[in-house]
């Protein structure tokens, strides 16, 4: 006992004695040009202890008296440097062969020399002061396999975005967002207005970089959620060194875009209804009978319903800090006026990135981003007040004044000639529908370093999105006139938690074998609640509120929740920093599908072989990076119903006004994920010193198990149920060429150019049988938007009739004769794009390119406005008065127009579905930045002006407003994007 207690006593002495011995040294690793540089090993000379630098560069390493560090990384001059007495060495690595630049991934980061996936980085040059309000709309073309649409012009509008094709057809088919780390909420969350962001509340303006992740090796680190990709939005943090404060302010006017959308004028449309009416078989007389109103008191409608939109952006930046603290602050104010009448978005951002080192062991982040939205959202086009549509479909024979009292005509009156019996000039104003959004994300994360290459962390995560909607119906407006006006309200409360605990290391063995790894275990819960109400009858036009009402009318709402728990993983390991692979797992489970059904496992494997290290290509002086990059694996989908796999009761008055409940779903208990299985190989490759660069990647993508809303008898009481049935298919190929053109003294011209191309296809379906989804079909061996209407055969040449084609091939002029058939598809098969940016000096110039091709788009707003008489009363595209039938022989493209049509011919068909190809100068900027000599009298470090273009020029063969429309491809007096220029400055102090 005593002789244990001794070597006890001994083994203790000797630790002590080595714990005196040893101390802690830290520093920072940078290049030649002051750049930090994340990954560098930093190992004791003659032992396999090491750490690599963080994504600032630094380190910090427990060493002996008398010990020797070595600093080494690939393409820098190795450096050894003894300790001595120091505490903190800071070193420089010289001759680099090229800039790391670090990849984000959500759950860490790394290096573009180390990463393995297919990943895309959209730099801050790109995303900040661009007149935008939503950053889906800022990356658009400039990560290549990302298709962004905007489907309205209103401001803080909805976007869809489709990372490498549609990937699901029920479920959803969004990327998941990812901010700072922390998935996020978003999409449309409005209840009575038509469309609204909820990631319009960023200001793009905090955004350091977007990093996109596209294949497996990258999104299954997100398991259940990342099979339609990953977006991760990185916000800006501090820097130590010498705070600066930066301010910006812009202004800008936005004019509506109309295309080729070109209407008839009074005169136009007097003639061509006189020759509408006489093909009726009317005399002149009955002619001049049936057009009373005065053609010399003609008005325009398009002209009065839109604008000159002026766009206004103020904010303020600081950061700065020491090697303990760093901060990053901003406060905006974005104010755009939309270019329809009655149309707006404000928003008021305030962000707070904060990071903190209390001593070796322990730091913390705080991110906090508070904003709010005011928006007033123009009518939709499919509503009668809306001016979208009436703009366009209100005769110009009808003034909008009453000539008796000078007035604008309320619609209300008999003498009211428009169809609709709505005058929107008046009305919009009276009637507005109003969204405001306060969202706030917050994060802190508490981090402990247990060892010198082995570090815990916790997180915490908030993301709340209170939405207040109201809309307003005045009494004296044909909306309100009927219920002697109305107020409808409606309130959203959207609030995620999360939670991430996480553990990583790294450990260099000798120089040769690096290895990484990441453990977290993760925990996101969401509650959703959403109320709704009305009301009825108002003593007075001047009464808006609820409360105000007479008649309560709707009273409901709904509460709705849903919870993740997950475990995921992830091994890399590199040998000589030239091989390299990667390994991860993710073990989810989800409250969305049955208790035997919930849990679910996604895995990766990715490696890359860095080329350009090989011996048999050290001779090859030409060639400055070649790189293989293959990945395959596994992610899901599991954007449904938060409680899609059960049966649910609906609860409300059933019959006789007794309350009671029925049900409203099919329960599914053997509900479980979509899988998607992802394969791509990529080659990274640059010349001449990198002065041309780009890469290729190949890509498959095909998700098995769709979550599906099947066809079931309606014997059931239900048409469909929610099932795993059906697989689909994304393929194609990303091309990436960046050059240095010119590079000679102060002047300089590089060019950057992306396309992708993709082929969507669906494999399976129940029992192989076609769905129809209206005017499109999702049937096997044809791509999920493939359109499925009647073929159009043109005009019969003897009589002036329409023709369409049967199954056969026959010509019909019977349109209940006619067959629907599969023809285009409504995404396109290729998008990309390209950026020249030129510097001279202090001057540079910037032109962006966005391109879009193959897709077929359907205009029904033509439909109605070229409707060959159906539509008598209207007006009309000045095309529908071109080349109509007029004699028997003649071969013309129209039929001839008729009062109330000709034989049904702007029924549904091909006629109106085009080719929706397009290329558009997305943005081009021009800037100067003040030279030093006249800043350094203002105290100013640099002052930036700038004049920009936001979609200036289109360029289509599209006979409408804009062919950049949603996914669905089809065209219904939409809200056109507008063409905007821009004026800045820039100045940090």
């Amino acid at each position: 006992m005593k002789r244990i207690l001794l070597l006890s006593f001994a083994f203790l002495t000797v630790v002590a004695f080595s714990a005196i011995a040893q101390r802690t040294v830290s520093g920072k690793v940078t290049d030649d040009t002051g750049e930090a540089l994340p990954g560098v090993n930093v190992v004791i000379k003659g032992t396999t202890t090491g750490v690599t630098t963080d994504l600032d560069g630094n380190y910090r390493l427990s060493v002996d008296d008398g010990a020797t560090l070595i600093f080494s990384y690939v393409g820098f001059e190795t450096q050894e440097i003894q300790v001595g007495a120091r505490s903190t060495i800071d070193v420089t690595l010289g001759g680099a062969t090229e800039l790391q630049e670090v990849v984000v991934t959500g759950y860490g980061t790394t290096s573009e020399r180390k990463n393995v996936a297919a990943v895309d980085i959209v730099g801050e040059e790109n995303i900040n002061n661009v007149p935008l309000t939503d950053v889906n709309q800022i990356i658009q073309g400039r990560s290549p396999g990302v298709y962004t649409t905007a489907g309205s012009g209103q401001p803080g509008a909805a976007v869809d975005i489709r990372v490498r094709g549609t990937g699901s057809i029920t479920a959803g088919r969004g990327p998941l967002y990812v901010i700072d780390g922390i998935i996020i909420e978003n999409g449309d969350f409005t209840q009575l207005t038509e469309t609204n962001d909820a990631l319009a509340n960023i200001n793009p303006n905090d955004i350091a970089n977007i990093t996109v992740l596209k294949d497996a090796a990258a999104t299954s680190l997100y398991g259940s959620r990342g099979a339609n990709g990953v977006i991760l939005i990185n916000t800006k943090r501090g820097k130590s060194g010498k705070s600066t404060i930066t301010a910006r302010a812009s202004v800008g006017v936005t004019r509506p875009n109309f295309g080729n959308m070109d209407m008839m004028d009074g005169d136009q449309v007097t003639k061509y209804e006189r020759v509408v009416l006489r093909n009726g078989g009317r005399t002149e007389a009955q002619i001049d009978a049936d057009r009373p109103l005065n053609p010399d008191s003609t008005f325009n409608w398009r002209d009065a319903s839109f604008r000159d939109g002026v766009t206004r952006n103020y904010e303020i930046q600081a950061q700065g800090g020491n090697e303990s603290t760093r901060y990053f602050l901003s406060g905006g104010y974005y104010k755009q006026d939309g270019t329809l009448i009655e149309s707006s978005f404000d928003r008021y951002s305030v962000r707070a990135n904060m990071d903190q080192i209390f001593n070796d062991v322990v730091d913390l982040t705080v991110n906090m981003n508070i904003s709010y939205t005011d928006q007033l959202n123009a009518t939709a086009g499919n509503r009668f007040s809306s001016p979208l549509l009436g703009a366009f479909v209100n005769t110009p024979l009808q003034n909008p004044i009453n000539p008796n009292t000078g007035e604008l005509y309320t619609g209300l009156e008999p003498e009211w000639a428009i169809f609709t019996g709505t005058n929107y000039l008046y009305e919009v104003p009276l009637n507005p529908v109003v969204n405001n959004n306060l969202r706030a994300i917050g994060k802190a994360e508490l981090g402990i370093n247990v060892k010198d290459n082995i570090r815990l962390s916790q997180t915490v995560a908030i993301d709340l999105l209170n939405s207040r909607e109201s809309r307003y119906f005045d009494l004296t407006t044909n909306d309100g006139f009927d219920t002697q006006g109305q107020v409808d309200e409606a309130f959203n409360q959207n609030l995620v938690f999360t939670s991430q605990t996480k553990a990583t290391g790294n450990w260099t063995f000798g120089s040769d074998h690096n290895l990484d790894a990441l453990a977290v275990f993760e925990v996101q819960d969401a509650d959703f609640e959403e109320f709704r109400s009305s009301g009825t009858g108002l003593a007075s036009g001047k009464l808006k509120t609820l409360q105000s009402t007479a008649t309560p009318l709707i009273a409901d709402g709904s509460l709705t929740a849903y919870a993740f728990v997950s475990f995921l993983g992830q091994v890399n390991y590199n040998y000589q920093n030239k091989y390299y692979i990667s390994f991860a797992g993710r073990r989810d489970g989800s409250s969305r599908f049955g208790a035997d059904q919930r849990w679910a496992n996604f895995f990766s494997v990715g490696g890359s072989w860095r080329l350009i290290e090989e011996d048999f290509l050290s001779g090859v002086s030409v060639l400055s990076n070649a790189k293989l990059r293959v990945s395959y694996g596994t992610s899901g989908n599991a954007d449904i119903g938060n409680f899609a796999s059960l049966g649910l009761y609906g609860f409300n008055t059933a019959y006789n006004n007794v309350p009671g409940s029925s049900p409203t779903q099919i329960a599914n208990p053997a509900l479980t994920w979509e899988t998607t299985d992802n394969l791509n190989i990529g080659l990274d490759w640059g010349i001449l010193d990198d002065r041309i660069s780009g890469s290729v990647d190949v890509y498959r993508r095909e998700a098995r198990e769709l979550l599906l809303d099947v066809p079931v008898s309606r014997t059931s009481g239900f048409a469909t149920a929610t099932q795993n049935l059906g697989k689909i298919r994304n393929e194609g190929i990303e091309v990436v060429l960046s050059t240095v053109n010119v590079r000679n003294g102060d002047f300089s011209w590089a060019t950057d150019f992306n396309v992708a191309f993709n082929r969507n296809e669906i494999l399976e379906l129940n029992d192989g049988e076609d769905i129809i989804n209206g005017s499109q079909v999702y049937s096997e061996g044809f791509p999920i938007r493939t359109w499925f209407i009647e073929r159009w055969a043109g005009v019969n040449p003897a009589d002036g009739t329409p023709l369409w084609y049967t199954e056969e091939g026959d010509l019909t002029g019977n349109y209940a004769e006619a067959d629907r058939f599969k023809l285009g598809n409504a995404q396109p098969t290729a998008v990309g794009g390209l950026n020249n940016v030129v510097s001279y000096k202090n001057i540079s110039l910037s032109a962006f390119f966005y391109f879009s091709l193959g897709n077929e788009v359907y205009n029904s707003s033509r439909r109605f406005i070229e409707s060959d008489g159906q539509r008598y009363g209207w007006n009309h595209l000045t095309s529908a008065g071109q080349d109509f039938w007029q004699q028997p022989g003649d071969i013309a493209k129209r039929p001839q127009p008729i009062v109330g049509g000709n034989n049904a011919a702007n029924s549904r068909s091909t006629r109106y579905l085009e080719d929706g190809s397009f290329v558009r100068l997305r943005n081009v900027q021009v800037s100067y930045s003040l030279p030093s000599e006249i800043l350094s009298n203002v105290g100013a470090q640099s002052a930036r002006v700038w004049l920009q273009g936001q979609n200036l020029l289109t360029f289509t063969n599209y006979s409408g407003f804009d062919p950049e429309m949603d996914e669905t491809g089809s065209e219904f007096f939409r809200y056109p994007v507008g063409k905007t220029i821009t004026v800045g400055l820039e100045v940090t102090f």
